[in-house]
Formats: structure tokens, C-alpha cells, sequence
């Protein structure tokens, strides 16, 4: 693509009553005492079949005051970066015009006439320029709505209010060190999304999950930049379950986040020899406090939203089922309501904010070792032949063990293993890895159907506490039937062992 102007953006989201009173905070008129309002109406477009959106750009026709000004954003280096192609037009009629990008200059060519209003975006905002350690950062307060028309002329309607702060000259750490200072002083979430996304989200069910940002490296990426995209899609992909967990309470939201956080965790087990500070380190222990918090939420919404139905269709399901359902939903509200606690919270949104920082500013970069310049495709064998022979060597510690719950440290030892063949995989081709990755996920649904088990009975056995003799009845039952299931899948471990043990691991070949 051509030259464009790289624009460095950090983005909270908040209520549009908190964001509304910014202006007038002690805070920002503190650090911004002369900032001005004015109206902003943004009108997005695109062909029927999304032939901009869906190479990641965005086609904006904006009034600014009595100006008319048009831009295309394309995708920058990671999250908090857009590159952007503006400029001034004297009327709609000459809307839209060649950007100076060669390849998205052939798309307005080939796609004029075909254009037409996705959204819009309506806003008042308030601005001002920061000077702040030795940096001049734009902080901008937009209150509004997000609007977009289905393909079916349906309209879509919501409130928007965000916070952005871009850098306009200097260093990104500086917003960083901004951005800290704001969360500190108002009740705001990261975003990593954009306005459009947002109005384009309104097509679909609110508790639909964002897709996920997968990380996809190449033979010559480099290791350091592999790590990179995996902090990056980190942040965006937790970033984007707040608010499904938090506003929706989305039980997937958990079950995803928790993904996330483990994948963090593994990631950091592999760079965690190449690396001399303890940066991403921290970063991982505070993933797996999360985690923790998620978890108990996330073992009581399998078993009220799975393992109980099923029991319940049983022609000799006991009737205290109800009232063992009925102490697991109050057991399952106090989870949840740590969770929100946890997640919707400035320490979590700070999180969040160190994991882009360490993405964008790499500090941990400066003192790595030599070994991370290295191209994935040999930086990666070694790595994963390390965690193939951990994994065989515990799996010889299980062979004839019969007690469920004690096959738990292989379940973990196989999710460790997986995350880092995940993220090195693309740089290998499909029709090498399809049998190895389809066999080890075989593996793992095994693995996992026991400890749905073995993680029912702990529940079924504090939601039947003190609570008679017919919930006592129903616990058992629940205990019952699911460890029929978990034998079932213990013995088809063997064979699915056999089956990813007997593939030739695609980095070898």
C-alpha cells in the first residue's frame, strides 16, 4: 500500500454519563483546561458485498463543522495503530476520491457506483491538545450514537461514548503513562475496536461473540515478532469479552476469556528462557489470577447449562433435582458476581493496557536473548520437541492408573503443549499438520469429557450440602451418571493416544 499517516490510538469505552461529565472533571480540566466542543457526523460505505470491510478498511465521508472530509483506514501494525489516507473535498458529489494508495484507489475505481451507507456515526465531541512529558497527545470525548442499516433497510440504533487519546508528536509511551493517569480518574474499559465495528456489531445478537483474532506467522517471522501478535491478539480478544461477559454476562464470554488467559500463560512458558526481565512474566501471573476467578463461575454454567439437562431427560432422574438446580443458580450468582467484580474494574482494564504496552513497546525486546531473532521455523523444533517429550514422559507415569481425577496433570501438560503448536502451526503447511492437530484435539476432548466429571461431582456435592437427603439423592445420581460418561471416554484414551503418538510431529518432517 501507499503512504499513509500512521495513527497511534489508545480507546476507552465508559456509560455515556460518566464519559458526558469528563469535560468538566476536576482531572481533565486539570490536564486539558481549554478544550472546545463540535459536531461530527461520519457516514460509512460499502458494496453490497462488503468489498472494503472485508480486506479490513473503511470508507468515511465526514462533516466537520463546514468541512468535508474523507478517509480510508486501513489495518495497522497491531491493535492500536490505523493507517489513514485523508482528505478535504469540496462536495458530496466529489465523494469518493482517489486516497494516493494504489490498491485501494482500484477499489474505489472498480466499486463507485456500487457504493452505498453502512453506517453512520454521530457525535458531539470535546478536544484538546496535551502536553505531557515531553509529548502531544490529543485527547478527544465523543458522546453520540452508532448507527447501521442491515441488508435488509433494517435499522440499528445505540449509544456511543468513548475516550481516545492519539498521539500527535512523540513517544507512544507517553499514552501509555496518559492513559494510566485516566483510568485512575474516570470508570472506562480499553477498546480496541473501531467506530464501524461497533455499528456493524448491531446487526447481529448482542450476546454474539466477537470472532477471534487468530495469530498467523510465517516460516521468517520472527520469534520476538510472533510473541508480539500473540500479546496483541491477546489484548483485543479480551478486550473485546469485557463487555459480552460484563453487560451480557455471556457464559462463552468466561469460557473464552479463560482460552485467552491460558494461551497467555503457555506463551510465556515458551519465551520465558529468552527473556531477562520479568515483564511478560507478570503479565502471566496476573492472567492466571483471572483465570482462577473465571473458573468457579465457569465450572457452575457447565453444570446448570449442560450436566443437569442431561440428567434431567433421564426416566430415573430423582426428583431432587430442582432443588439441587436451585442451590447451584445461588452458588453460580456468587461466582458471577466476582467475576464482574474482578472484570469490570480498573485493576483488569490496567491489565489489559500492559499487555498492549508490552506488544507495542516491546521493553522486554531490548534485553531478550539473541535466540528470538531467529525465524519461527527454527526457533519453533526445538521448543516443540521439548514440550512432545515432557508430555510422553508424563503420560508413562498414567499407564494403568484408574482413579479419574489423577489423569487431571496430563489434561494440563496436553493444553500446555497445544498453545505453542497453535501458534507456530501456520508456518507449516495445512496438508502436513491437518492429521497431527486433528489427533491431538481427539486426545484432548477425551481428556476433557473426565474432568467434566470429575469437576460435577465437587459441585454436585456442595450444591446437595445441607440440604436433605433428596438432594443428597440427586447429587449421587448426577456423580453417577457422569462418571459413566468419563469411563466411556478413559477408554478411548488408549486408542486416541495411540493415534496422535503414532503421527510424526509436522516440524520434524
Amino acid at each position: 500500500m501507499g503512504t499513509g499517516r500512521t495513527e497511534f490510538e489508545l480507546k476507552f469505552t465508559g456509560s455515556p454519563g460518566d464519559v458526558a461529565k469528563l469535560p468538566n472533571s476536576d482531572f481533565i480540566g486539570a490536564i486539558a483546561p481549554h478544550g472546545a466542543w463540535e459536531k461530527l457526523v461520519s457516514t460509512y460505505y460499502d458494496t453490497p458485498d462488503e468489498a472494503f470491510t472485508g480486506k479490513g478498511l473503511s470508507l468515511r465521508l465526514r462533516e466537520e463543522g463546514a468541512s468535508l472530509v474523507q478517509a480510508v483506514k486501513a489495518k495497522g501494525a497491531n491493535a492500536v495503530s490505523r493507517v489513514e489516507y485523508e482528505r478535504e473535498l469540496d462536495t458530496e458529489a466529489d465523494f469518493p476520491k482517489k486516497c494516493g494508495d494504489q490498491e485501494i484507489d482500484a477499489l474505489i475505481r472498480l466499486y463507485k457506483k456500487s457504493l452505498r451507507p453502512i453506517a453512520r456515526i454521530s457525535v458531539e465531541r470535546w478536544s484538546a491538545i496535551i502536553s505531557f512529558k515531553g509529548s502531544r497527545i490529543e485527547l478527544a470525548v465523543d458522546v453520540g450514537t452508532a448507527e447501521s442499516w442491515g441488508r435488509d433497510g433494517s435499522k440499528n440504533l445505540c449509544p456511543l461514548a468513548e475516550v481516545e487519546l492519539e498521539l500527535i508528536e512523540g513517544e507512544p509511551k507517553t499514552v501509555f503513562a496518559l492513559a494510566r493517569l485516566l483510568i485512575g480518574n474516570a470508570p472506562l474499559r480499553l477498546s480496541t475496536g473501531t467506530k464501524l465495528a461497533t455499528a456493524l456489531a448491531l446487526r447481529t445478537p448482542p450476546d454474539n461473540l466477537p470472532s477471534n483474532s487468530k495469530v498467523t506467522v510465517t516460516a521468517e517471522t520472527k520469534a520476538s515478532a510472533a510473541l508480539r501478535q500473540t500479546l496483541d491478539a491477546t489484548a483485543a480478544r479480551l478486550s473485546a469479552l469485557q463487555r459480552h461477559l460484563v453487560e451480557f454476562r455471556a457464559p462463552e464470554a468466561i469460557h473464552q476469556m479463560r482460552v485467552a488467559l491460558r494461551r497467555l500463560r503457555s506463551i510465556e512458558r515458551v519465551y520465558r528462557p529468552f527473556l531477562k526481565t520479568d515483564e511478560i512474566a507478570d503479565l502471566a501471573a496476573q492472567a492466571k489470577t483471572y483465570a482462577d476467578v473465571l473458573g468457579a463461575a465457569r465450572d457452575w454454567d457447565v453444570l446448570l447449562g449442560e450436566t443437569i439437562p442431561a440428567t434431567q431427560t433421564s426416566d430415573y432422574a430423582p426428583s431432587g433435582l430442582r432443588l439441587l438446580k436451585a442451590n447451584a443458580e445461588v452458588k453460580r450468582a456468587e461466582a458471577w458476581a466476582e467475576v464482574i467484580e474482578a472484570i469490570d474494574h480498573e485493576h483488569f482494564t490496567c491489565f489489559l493496557l500492559s499487555i498492549v504496552e508490552a506488544s507495542v513497546i516491546a521493553k522486554w525486546s531490548l534485553k531478550a536473548r539473541p535466540s528470538l531473532q531467529l525465524p519461527v521455523i527454527e526457533f519453533a523444533p526445538p521448543i516443540l520437541d521439548k514440550a512432545l517429550k515432557r508430555t510422553k514422559k508424563l503420560s508413562k507415569t498414567l499407564d494403568g492408573v484408574q482413579e479419574l481425577s489423577a489423569r487431571h496433570p496430563m489434561r494440563i501438560a496436553l493444553k500446555k503443549f497445544r498453545y505453542p503448536v497453535q501458534l507456530f502451526r501456520s508456518a507449516y503447511p495445512k496438508s502436513k499438520r491437518k492429521d497431527y492437530m486433528g489427533a491431538l484435539s481427539m486426545l484432548q476432548e477425551a481428556f476433557g469429557r473426565i474432568n467434566d466429571a470429575v469437576v460435577a461431582q465437587s459441585l454436585v456435592d456442595i450444591a446437595a450440602k445441607d440440604a436433605g437427603p433428596e438432594a443428597i439423592r440427586a447429587a449421587g445420581f448426577i456423580a453417577g451418571f457422569k462418571a459413566a460418561e468419563a469411563q466411556a471416554a478413559a477408554e478411548q484414551i488408549d486408542q486416541a493416544w495411540a493415534v496422535f503418538a503414532a503421527q510424526r510431529p509436522f516440524w520434524q518432517e
